[in-house]
């Protein structure tokens, strides 16, 4: 049995190597070249290891050995330049061993013979490198040289690369064109060859968002002792870590090692004659160049199954819409990996036989699978004129705005969409507003100079100019939010000068998402003048909104203590959300705000009990959900009341963040006007004449602005809704989302190809609802988060003689609500706000295994699973009697 040593171990390794192979004091460097007339034999190890991050249980590790002799020797040699050579190279007595440490039954490479597992091959063909001074000018072989055979040659001709002057220098290797510093003693040189600066065709399909994003760590380090011109022993190793960054225990460590030996020379070979180069290898037979950085090659397909065909295996008792259910998530992302392969006429026909409780999950699948076919299928299908479709429409928007990695071409396809024939006002707005979040994650990744970005920017535009109806100008301000387009910030300030209250807000909330590069002294000019209202009077909501962008861009002490001081020359309510956010301000270290505010309190005229010492209902709290070594995971829940105690707005947010960016989870708001006459008659008059009955709720969802969804308009609705006693919360989103989708293709220094693949399907349903009783004189509000997640991870290496991997998967089920009930019957109001978290089961699985392609195979699996614990959190600290009632009532 092998065993490939730890990477402790292994510089141990290469520390002896270094000494053993030391020459003497009086050995001098010479210029590499190999003596013409002789054979030089090597012995040649390429060794393939992978390993999980995962910390579920102790596992083994996967992979294997290629052991080889290689003989060398030299075909021409330069008269007037001795280090100029063309090298003939050949693989001889091919072996396939165990790597790691195995028992006798675990050890599938047993008498394994190479060359029948892959029978006629071109593996013991030659190839021929120009050699001058260490340089690998070309490479030559045979013209049925191909794939991953072709690739293993490169590898080994890489190998033979190498400078003996210390400096960093630019090359061109089986890894692409990088970046290489080489360190030399005597003949001993250390090459490192930095591997983020290769220029290479790795194949990278990852996420806009980095906090959804996989973190690549690769290194690769050589050493080689070089005597008389001839390299002597060779060692390069490279490691790649891949990870989530969410989780970086979901993973895997890709370790590969070449390893070159010096064994024998013998007087053999003669030159081959020739004027030049070209003369020579035609003499030699030998002579179709290749690039010398390797191609990628195709994988084998996971799931061979065709689409239809796995479609129909299901079982069709199973719902596929009840996200609740972690097999439907599971059963998403296979479908996904199926539609990647699927044809579109295949794709089309699975669409139109699908049954009605189907038809959602399957355009979910389609949408995320994002191939041009899919694409085609969908845009075939969907007629945005047939008024039948619309929940189908409403389905593929949704899933369009979610995609982690949106294409130029459904870009393309909405765009059409739009400028065709649509039934419903409803499929229209979100049609732009979806518009506008493609364009953000497309130019996320660098594709803003796109022909279809460009066209999307101008419709965008160009429909808000010409807009004159308020609710097409708002329409719009959603798809630049959506957007968040640096260039649009002036423009977003033009609309918080508008008469209407509502298209302020809309402005104004846009520019809240911005990061504070772009928010200029000309913007918190503006909203300094929204909040204090020096030109225009405005609701409370957007005076608070105006307020967040000042507090969350480096106010001024300035601005904060002129803040402080509109404290108690406002409404109650209001005067006491801003208490409440200045407080948490306070004892956060890193708000922006929050060293700034530390500065002020000696002031006792700004700082004073009698200033801030509001009464009210209102809140801002926030906290943690989940604290990791990775990201964190917090909430965010303000409420504002008006004076009689009804709810005017509630924003509930979820934010992950990790070491380099953040994520805006979700955003649920509900809003509430002109509801104060029903339940008191102490409320303002002014308000109540002013403001109509209404009541809605609009979402952010992985940083995509969906359109609002309204509960009730007007009071004739409303007492509909208060008699309906059966109604259930209205759905803002509901479907399978592919959340993590990151594909990469890694070419090794070996020549071997590592596959990784990481996949996150989310099951989501989220809702909410608001119910106003008029005789027991409470209002109750309840935003729903149910979902299903199901993380894949896959790191393998397939060969045709063998194949290893690293396969992880996680799921879970959870829920989340965040509920506000207020009784206002009597004096003070009762007020109970809750963030409730049920338990769940968390299960983690890891699979390592090897395998051949004649059934031979080796498979070690470990599981854990884990309770996750309920949360049932007080968000207000008022009344909390009625919190106790509402929890033994739940008991």
């Amino acid at each position: 049995m092998q065993k490939m040593a730890s990477p402790e171990v292994s510089g141990k390794w290469l520390l002896i190597l270094v000494i053993i192979t030391l020459p003497s004091a009086e050995a001098q460097t010479v210029g590499l070249a190999y003596r013409s007339g002789s054979l030089f034999k090597y012995q040649y190890n390429v060794d393939l290891l992978l390993e999980t991050l995962s910390s579920v249980a102790e596992l083994p590790r996967a992979g294997f050995r290629i052991e080889a002799v290689i003989e060398l020797r030299v075909v021409w040699g330069n008269s007037s330049n001795q280090q100029e050579q063309l090298v003939h190279l050949q693989i001889q007595e091919v072996k396939l061993l165990n790597v790691s440490e195995r028992t006798e039954d675990q050890n599938i490479f047993k008498n394994i013979d190479i060359e029948a597992l892959l029978g006629p091959t071109t593996l013991k063909k030659p190839v021929i490198f120009h050699w001058n001074s260490g340089k690998i000018e070309a490479l030559y072989g045979s013209p049925e040289e191909t794939g991953l055979i072709l690739n293993l040659k490169r590898g080994l001709v890489s190998l033979f690369q190498l400078q003996t002057d210390p400096g960093t220098i630019t090359e061109v290797d089986v890894s692409g064109n990088c970046r290489v510093t080489y360190k030399t003693d005597n003949d001993q040189v250390t090459k490192i060859k930095d591997l983020l600066s290769c220029e290479r065709p790795d194949f990278v399909f990852g996420a806009s968002n980095r906090v959804l994003g996989v973190q690549w760590q690769p290194t690769c380090k050589g050493l080689y002792s070089v005597e008389n011109g001839v390299i002597k022993a060779a060692v390069s190793e490279e490691s790649h870590v891949v990870s989530l960054n969410l989780q970086s225990t979901v993973g895997a460590k890709i370790s590969s090692r070449q390893h070159l030996f010096y064994l024998t020379s013998e007087e053999r070979s003669v030159e081959f004659s020739g004027k030049n180069l070209q003369e020579v290898l035609d003499n030699l037979g030998i002579h179709t160049p290749f690039p010398l950085t390797g191609n990628l090659v195709k994988g084998p397909c996971k799931l061979c199954t065709s689409a239809s065909d796995y479609f129909k295996s299901l079982n069709k008792n199973t719902d596929l819409q009840d996200v609740s259910q972690v097999s439907t998530t599971r059963t998403f992302l296979a479908f996904v990996q199926l539609l990647r392969e699927a044809k579109k006429i295949d794709i089309l026909n699975v669409l139109k036989k699908a049954a009605a409780n189907e038809i959602s999950f399957l355009i979910d699948s389609a949408t995320a699978a994002q191939t041009e076919s899919s694409l085609s299928a969908l845009s075939e299908y969907l007629d945005f004129a047939k008024e039948a479709q619309i929940s189908q429409q409403r389905t593929f928007l949704y899933a369009s705005a979610f995609s982690s990695n949106p294409t130029k071409q459904l870009l393309h396809i909405l765009l059409a969409k739009l400028q065709g024939k649509i039934v419903s006002r409803e499929i229209r707005e979100t049609t732009i507003s979806v518009i506008g979040a493609v364009i953000r994650k497309l130019c996320q990744r660098n594709l803003c100079n796109l022909q279809e970005v460009e066209m999307a920017k101008k419709v965008i535009l160009g429909g808000l100019n010409a807009a004159t109806e308020e609710a097409d100008v708002k329409m719009y301000l959603l798809a630049l939010k959506n957007a968040l387009l640096p260039e649009t910030v002036p423009l977003l300030l033009k609309y918080t000068e508008w008469q209407s209250s509502s298209v302020v807000a809309f402005a104004v909330t846009a520019l809240q998402l911005f990061p504070s590069v772009y928010i200029t002294q000309e913007v918190k000019k503006r909203m300094n003048r929204i909040f204090h209202q020096s030109s225009n009077r405005y609701g409370a909501g957007v005076r608070l909104a105006a307020l967040d962008v000042l507090l969350n861009n480096q106010p001024s002490e300035m601005e904060l203590k002129n803040i402080l001081l509109s404290v108690g020359e406002i409404e109650s309510e209001p005067s006491k959300y801003i208490t409440e956010k200045l407080q948490s301000i306070l004892h956060s270290e890193h708000h922006p705000a929050s060293e700034v505010f530390r500065k002020i309190l000696n002031d006792s005229v700004i700082y004073n009990y009698n200033r801030l010492s509001r009464t009210g209902s209102s809140s801002s709290s926030s906290g943690y959900l989940a604290v990791t070594p990775d990201m964190v995971s917090s909430y965010k829940m303000d409420l504002l009341f008006g004076d009689s105690g009804i709810l005017q707005q509630s924003y509930s947010d979820i934010f992950v963040s990790t070491r380099e960016s953040q994520l805006h989870v979700s955003q649920v708001t509900i809003e509430a006007q002109g509801l104060d006459s029903f339940f008191t008659e102490s409320s303002n008059e002014a308000e109540r004449d002013d403001a109509e009955a209404t009541a809605g709720m609009s979402m952010i969802l992985f940083d995509v602005q969906l359109p609002p969804v309204v509960f009730f308009q007007g009071s004739t609705d409303l007492m509909e809704k208060v008699w309906s006693l059966t109604e259930e919360p209205i759905s803002i989103v509901k479907g399978s989302i592919l959340f993590i989708d990151h594909l990469q293709a890694i070419l090794l220094q070996s020549g071997l190809q590592a596959a990784t693949e990481f996949q996150g399907g989310l099951g989501i349903d989220i809702s909410g609802s608001i119910e106003l009783g008029l005789w027991s004189q409470q209002s109750k509000t309840n935003i729903r988060n149910r979902g299903t997640l199901v993380i894949h991870s896959l790191i393998n290496v397939d060969t045709p003689f063998a194949q290893a991997g690293v396969n992880s998967s996680s799921e879970a089920a959870a829920s989340l609500d965040f509920v506000s009930n207020v009784k206002f019957l009597d004096s003070p109001i009762l007020i109970c706000l809750q963030m409730l978290k049920k338990p769940f089961p968390y299960r983690e699985t890891v699979t390592i295994y090897e395998s051949l392609p004649k059934g031979a195979q080796l498979t070690i699996r470990k599981q854990r699973t884990l309770r996750v614990q309920g949360t049932e959190l007080p968000l207000h600290s008022a009344n909390s009697e009625m919190c106790k009632k509402l929890h033994s009532e739940r008991a």
